[in-house]
């Protein structure tokens, strides 16, 4: 009869025991399937990417389930940088980005803001140039033909009014270069956009002003209609324009197409029309250009 309560708790001692490891058990199954949730991108040194549901990771190597090459083991010392898919990066459950490029078109440039450190350069055809963003929503640029004329410098800051609602406020000035240097030129601008990174609409409009160092003459009004379309995971609708209201009316009507598997460098190419007296005359050099991130 003695043995009963030393039974009794060894019973009661294991059935505590038992609880502790199923309430154990349910929190860690808990944790892992809210990390599943979570989608990841892994940025390796050498720039590829990589976007999945991370697995499980430890001090030597990253196991990560993709939706493209299914599982992949990085080792830790390849990685660069790992971060969390932000929401808005996100359409329908696929992953879009949030790409920096966005902020471009063509020609012109909208209202999409950049974050600090956030930098890339644009190599086409015509030149070459870099945007570098000195803090969040300012950005200061360069760029130039292959033979170095016209210099230009590049200003624009952004602010938004809520998430598909954008403004920006930019200023180009330059000049000749080595040509002349006595001749210089400005165009002061702004921008609005509609929509995001993904897909939106830009009007801008803004004056131009060049002086040869004696006399100084600004021009009309200066137009411009852009716009980006996502039609696929890698790929989207690009169009630009750059319409001149003054004497003599003319404007530049620029479609394309860009492609982009990494948020780190991006393709486009497109064609160019100017449009005089409602006759359509097509540019015969094709608009190339390799967008990396720097």
């Amino acid at each position: 009869m003695k043995t009963k309560p030393i039974t009794l708790l060894l019973l009661i001692a294991m059935l505590l025991n038992g609880l502790t490891g199923i309430i154990t058990a349910q929190d860690s199954v808990y944790v892992e399937q809210s990390n599943v949730q979570k989608l990841f991108i892994v940025i390796k040194n050498d720039g590829t990417e990589f976007i999945g549901y991370i697995i499980s990771r430890d001090e030597r190597e990253v196991l990560l389930d993709t939706e493209t090459i299914g599982q992949v083991v990085i080792p830790k010392h390849e990685i660069r940088e790992i971060r969390e898919v932000d929401q808005k990066d996100m359409r329908d459950g696929v992953f879009i980005g949030s790409n920096i490029f966005s902020s471009r078109y063509f020609l012109t440039t909208n209202g999409l803001s950049m974050k600090k450190g956030e930098n890339y350069a644009l190599i086409s055809l015509y030149g070459p140039e870099a945007h570098f963003c000195l803090a969040d929503n300012f950005t200061l640029g360069g760029l130039t033909s292959w033979v170095g004329v016209p210099l230009v410098v590049s200003l624009k800051y952004s602010f938004h009014m809520n998430e598909n609602l954008h403004f920006g406020l930019g200023v180009l000035g330059g000049s000749l270069s080595w040509l002349d240097f006595g001749s210089v030129g400005g165009l002061v601008y702004g921008s609005v956009t509609v929509g995001n990174h993904i897909n939106n609409l830009t009007f801008s409009g803004g004056y131009a002003g060049v002086t040869d160092g004696e006399d100084i003459s600004g021009s009309e009004p200066l137009f411009s209609v852009a716009g980006m379309v996502k039609l696929g995971k890698n790929i989207s609708l690009v169009g630009d324009s750059f319409i001149y209201a003054g004497e003599n009316p003319f404007a530049i009507i620029m479609p394309g197409l860009r492609f982009s598997r990494s948020e780190r460098k991006a393709f486009q190419f497109g064609f160019a029309g100017i449009i005089i007296e409602g006759e359509a005359i097509p540019f015969p050099i094709p608009m190339l250009g390799w967008f990396l991130k720097i």
